[in-house]
This record gives structure tokens, C-alpha cells and sequence, in this order.
């Protein structure tokens, strides 16, 4: 009889539990999953598909239920501690049954109404065509099943916890068990999200770029011995990976950088090594500084160092404003160190990246500095992306890179990038996080499109720009730029401060929704024209002429137009 006091009234509990329908929905819950389901809704950097709507939506679906659930169960926890009740008449209560829904669902409409067309302005800024109606039925209905989903899931488990704290019980005091029960529970979950979901999804997604990387472009190799993998490479042109084969066959030709410029041209260098699974960076490195001995081009005028993405692309846009405004007088070097898209890497490992721009540019930096300094090439360095964000991991900070590098452009770089992130912190009272002014741009500069080099974003001028130089590009719609999980839980400057020209006024701050609605835009951030979101394209020949020295106010019209001819865009 001395377990009476106890198990009955746990069994009770449990009982009464039971009896509650599985289907049965937490009014709390469902409120905030609405207000959430709105939220998500909201305009953000750029228009997104139908099923990444559906994403985010259902993933703010659940997380609303969730929090209130954890609000109802609170507030009613507090109103029993406190013996607080509220009642309501019988009338009341029908009135309250019948207003209530009708209110919801018509600010629900207002609300739903407001955000799509407030989405259609977002594409219209960005020159994307808007969702249909038919994506909108088709967003909503997958958001219903990811939401459903987490909502079984978290049903199941807090059944398998109340199983679970039921047989501890039976040999632990209540309070105790339901404890352990949780922890346990908890813990799995935790290990089967970690090892299983996501190490395993991480492994396929690995995989399926692996297959990517070993794909052939179907061009030929190089039949220029300035090009890896041509005549007399010290790599072969197999080992290159796809991206590295296209690097190498798209350069353009000297018939094709006279056209542009009116004059002679010589036949630009292109060096780029891959990575075998049992070579380590340095050695991938080490590589390319001896295929630029090779090829001659420490004696060029210009020398590129470029850090590649994650699958190991380079973007040709800046590879060949380069060439073009050298007059093909140049040498631009590349490695692959990884074979994963920008987007998983930042996610799993983002050391590698800063392993790889270190080692790159302080081999070759070491093998420059051996030459006599009045013979060097111009020693130049860029990245796009992720690839800015491992480029400049070989400096300690902004005046080591003066000190190394003779210039340089950062396309598109993560906010999250340390010097990046100091530079931003460091600007002038007044210039905004879009565009800021360090130093009134004595040597760095920001630029929201290839033209502001001259001005600040407000039009202001700069003073003297004096050598070395180096540019920023970043748009302020470019989701890869502003990405960064402190949107989870704070403002950003970007968004409390004047928007960008190609931003929707509408966008604001969400906890939480913001964050994924950035990460969500991050995947089609080149979905929109040169210009918008993360397609940087021709505004890079300025940016690059004016790094390289050629007059501010030169007329760049017919490179600009020889670039877009022979670009390689494939990305």
C-alpha cells in the first residue's frame, strides 16, 4: 500500500492523457504557427521558387506550433500556481467561437495578400518574373506536409518519452524519472539528427559532387603549353576536375583581346591544379607554383592569384577583365581544394577554404618574392564567394595584404569573412554596412555596382585613391554577402539603415524567419541578371582596370563588350 500515494496518481495523469484525440491541435499552437506561416511569407533579398517557399514556410509552420505550445503550457502551468481561473458566459463564449475565427482568417487574407505582393516588387527589382498562383498552392501544400511532418515527429517522441518515464517510474521517484526520461530521449534525438540525418545526408550530398567533379566538359584539352593540362604540363589535364578543365580552355584568344582593345596582345597564362584524394593542400599548391615556372609567368606584367569556390570554379568574369586589360600580358593561377558546392562547404567545413587561400598565395608569394623586385609581374589576388573568404585568410590583416599584395578584387564576400568583418566595423560614422567608407577609400573601397568607385553610395566623393588598391563588390541583394547566423536572434545594420537600390523597402527583420529566409534566397542568388543578387558580371572590368592602374575615367565600352562575348559563365 505505500506506492498507492504515487503510481495512481501518475497513472491518472497518464490516463487522462490518453484520452486527449492524437489528432487534437493546441489553439496556442496553431495561433503562432499562423502568425509564423505569415511571417514566412514576408519579402526578403530575392523572389524565391515555389517549393523553397514551401520550405521555409513549413519550417516556420512548425516552429510556431512549437513555440505556442510551450506558451500555452506555461501560462497555464503559472495560472494553476497562482489559482488564477477565468470564465466565461455561455453567450460570450459562442460570440468569442464565431468572431474570433472570422477576425483571424480575414487578417490571415489582408496579411497573405499584403506579402504577395509584396514578393511580386521584390522580383520586379531583381527583373524576375513572380510566383503564379499555381506556385502559391503548390508552396502552401508542401509547407502542409513539412509542417505535419516535424509535428508527427515531435508527437512521437514525446510519447516515447512518456513511455519511457512510465517504466522508470516504476523503480524511481516521479519527478526523477521524468527527468531521465527526457535526457535519454533528448540525447538519441540528438544522435540520430547528428550521425545519422545529417552526417549521412552530408555523405550523399559529398558524393553526388564527387560525380559532378569527375564529370568531363567534352572540350578537348589545351593544345597551348601556357595552359595546364596542354603540351608539356606537369598536371594532366584529367586530374584538373571539371571545373578546373573549363578554367583552362576559356581563355580567350590573342585574335579575340586585339578585337576588343586595338592592340597587340600576347597569349594569356592559365594555371590551375586539382586535388587527388591523397594530396594535401600544400603539395596542390606547390604544384601550381612549378606550373608557373614552367609556363614563364613570373615574367609577365600581371600575376592573379585566385582562390576558387568550393567546387573548385573560378569565376571567368574577373579571370578575364584581367586578360583583356593587360592585354593578355598576364598569368592567372587557381587550385581545387574541395569538390563540394560554396553553400554545403560553409556548412561542414569552413577551415578548408582558409587552408587553401593561405597556402596558394604564400607559395606563390615566396616564389615571387625570390625575383628582382624591378622584373616581378604585378602581384594581384581574388576570390569569389567563398572563395574571397579563403583568399584573404592569408593575411593577418588589411596592412599585411598591402604589404604582400599589389591590389586586388573580393567578389560577393561572406560577411562572416574576418577582414571583411573588421573593415565594416572600422568605417566611417555614416556610410552604410552596404557600401562602407574606410579611410575616406584611400586603398579599399566598396562598391554596390562597377561604377561607384569614384563616390561613396551617397554620391560623396573620395579622396585620392593611391596604390595599392583594392575592391569589395558586393550588392546589397546578394544573399552570400549578408548571410550570417547572428540574423537568427539580432538586427543587422543593413537592415535598419536605408535600403539598397535593388532591395524591397518591405524587408525587415524577423527573429528567426529572417535567417532562413536568407539561407533559402542564398540558393538562387544567381537566379537573377548581371547586376542583382550574386551574379557579378561585366561591372568587374572597372573594378579590376582601376585596381590595375589604367585612368579612372577610361572609356571601357569595347572590352566590357569583348568580355561578354567570350566569357565563360558557366558556374
Amino acid at each position: 500500500m505505500t506506492a498507492v500515494p504515487t503510481l495512481p496518481a501518475h497513472s491518472t495523469e497518464v490516463l487522462l492523457r490518453r484520452r486527449t484525440p492524437w489528432w487534437h491541435l493546441s489553439r496556442s499552437g496553431l495561433f503562432f504557427a499562423a502568425a509564423y506561416v505569415l511571417i514566412s511569407m514576408s519579402p526578403s533579398l530575392l523572389p524565391r521558387t515555389w517549393y523553397f517557399q514551401g520550405l521555409i514556410t513549413g519550417l516556420c509552420a512548425a516552429a510556431g506550433y512549437g513555440v505556442g505550445v510551450l506558451l500555452g503550457w506555461l501560462s497555464r502551468r503559472a495560472a494553476r500556481a497562482v489559482g488564477l481561473h477565468v470564465f466565461v458566459s455561455e453567450q460570450a463564449g459562442h460570440v468569442l467561437r464565431i468572431v474570433g475565427p472570422t477576425l483571424v482568417a480575414a487578417g490571415v487574407v489582408l496579411v497573405t495578400v499584403s506579402n504577395v505582393r509584396s514578393q511580386a516588387r521584390t522580383a520586379s527589382v531583381v527583373r524576375l518574373t513572380p510566383l503564379s498562383p499555381l506556385d502559391w498552392v503548390l508552396a502552401l501544400g508542401l509547407a502542409a506536409v513539412i509542417a505535419v511532418a516535424f509535428l508527427l515527429v515531435a508527437r512521437g517522441l514525446r510519447g516515447l518519452t512518456r513511455r519511457l518515464a512510465v517504466a522508470v517510474g516504476r523503480v524511481l521517484p516521479r519527478t526523477i524519472a521524468s527527468v531521465v526520461a527526457v535526457v535519454v530521449v533528448a540525447t538519441g534525438t540528438a544522435w540520430v539528427s547528428d550521425s545519422v540525418l545529417f552526417r549521412r545526408g552530408m555523405q550523399l550530398m559529398a558524393a553526388a559532387a564527387s560525380q559532378v567533379n569527375d564529370e568531363t566538359t567534352g572540350r578537348p584539352a589545351p593544345t597551348s603549353s601556357l595552359r595546364s593540362g596542354g603540351p608539356g604540363s606537369l598536371v594532366g589535364y584529367d586530374s584538373l576536375g571539371y571545373q578546373g578543365q573549363m578554367f583552362v580552355t576559356s581563355a580567350p584568344t590573342t585574335a579575340q583581346l586585339t578585337a576588343a582593345t586595338g592592340r597587340a596582345a600576347t597569349e594569356p597564362i592559365r594555371v590551375y591544379a586539382g586535388r587527388p584524394d591523397d594530396e594535401d593542400i600544400a603539395q596542390v599548391a606547390g604544384q601550381v607554383v612549378a606550373e608557373l615556372r614552367r609556363t614563364g609567368a613570373f615574367d609577365r606584367k600581371v600575376l592573379a592569384v585566385v582562390t576558387s569556390t568550393g567546387t573548385g570554379w573560378v569565376d571567368d568574369y574577373s579571370v578575364q577583365a584581367i586578360e583583356y586589360l593587360s592585354d593578355g600580358d598576364s598569368a592567372v593561377a587557381s587550385m581545387q581544394y574541395s569538390f563540394l558546392p560554396s553553400a554545403l562547404a560553409v556548412i561542414t567545413d569552413r577551415q578548408t577554404p582558409r587552408e587553401a587561400g593561405a597556402a596558394l598565395f604564400d607559395a606563390v608569394y615566396a616564389e615571387w618574392s625570390r625575383r628582382p623586385a624591378d622584373s616581378r609581374p604585378r602581384l594581384v589576388v581574388a576570390g569569389e564567394s567563398l572563395g574571397s573568404y579563403g583568399a584573404q585568410a592569408a593575411f593577418t590583416d588589411v596592412d599585411d595584404m598591402m604589404a604582400k599584395a599589389q591590389g586586388g578584387v573580393f567578389v560577393g564576400t561572406p560577411s562572416f569573412s574576418p577582414m571583411h568583418e573588421r573593415l565594416t566595423e572600422s568605417r566611417v560614422p555614416g556610410s552604410p554596412e552596404i557600401a562602407p567608407v574606410v579611410d575616406d577609400g584611400q586603398h579599399v573601397r566598396f562598391a554596390t555596382r562597377g561604377s561607384q568607385l569614384l563616390t561613396d553610395y551617397y554620391g560623396r566623393p573620395y579622396g585620392d585613391w593611391e596604390f595599392p588598391r583594392f575592391v569589395y563588390a558586393q550588392h546589397p541583394s546578394d544573399p552570400v554577402v549578408w548571410w550570417n547566423p547572428a540574423l537568427l536572434g539580432s538586427q543587422p545594420d543593413w537592415l535598419r539603415e536605408p535600403r539598397g537600390s535593388d532591395v524591397n523597402p518591405d524587408v525587415t527583420w524577423i527573429p528567426f524567419a529572417t535567417f532562413w529566409q536568407v539561407t533559402t534566397d542564398m540558393a538562387v542568388g544567381h537566379d537573377p541578371s548581371d547586376g542583382f543578387g550574386h551574379r557579378y558580371g561585366a561591372e568587374l572590368v572597372p573594378e579590376w582596370a582601376a585596381v590595375l592602374g589604367l585612368p579612372l575615367d577610361a572609356d571601357l565600352s569595347r572590352i566590357v563588350d569583348g568580355v561578354e562575348k567570350t566569357v565563360n559563365r558557366v558556374a
